[in-house]
């Protein structure tokens, strides 16, 4: 986990301080379902993201690296992430987490293409394309991504 930076400024979704740390760390040490429940909470709400969102990407991105298969709940958050991190009102990225945030973006895709060989449930491939396509600066794909059929099929119409 990258302990460098001023973590104790990040902000959750609402504005308020917070630490993604513990719930990084919770995740590590295999109580998953507790700290991905935490960072949902915390760092993305009806679209909002604090800047904890950014320091929690690159980590996120390195445990998946470190995984045989894919967690779609880390995928879709990172794909979340990426998805608002330019929408109106949200922070941008504090410049000490600029370059490994983009660097993670970068790497993100070798796991989640080694994770979609295998994936076959349907959560986990909507997470997975949905990060490959925001990796490569598809915004809109990744988005409909992330769509569940029931609401692609309502998009498209009639087929």
């Amino acid at each position: 986990m990258n302990d460098t930076g001023d973590w104790s400024r990040l902000t959750d979704a609402n504005g308020e301080p917070y630490d993604p740390r513990g719930a990084l760390k919770a995740i590590a040490s295999g109580d998953a379902d507790d700290g991905y429940d935490e960072l949902w909470q915390r760092v993305h709400h009806q679209g909002d993201l604090g800047t904890a969102a950014y320091a929690v990407l690159p980590d996120l991105v390195r445990l998946m690296s470190d995984r045989a298969g894919p967690n779609w709940r880390a995928y879709a958050l990172i794909a979340t992430i990426e998805e608002r991190r330019k929408a109106d009102g949200n922070p941008s990225i504090p410049d000490w987490l600029e370059g490994s945030y983009a660097t993670a973006m970068r790497e993100v895709v070798e796991p989640a293409l080694s994770h979609l060989h295998g994936a076959e449930n349907d959560v986990d491939v909507r997470s997975l394309l949905a990060v490959l396509a925001h990796a490569k600066g598809q915004r809109t794909i990744g988005a409909i991504a992330l769509w569940t059929e029931d609401e692609r099929q309502e998009a498209l119409g009639e087929i």
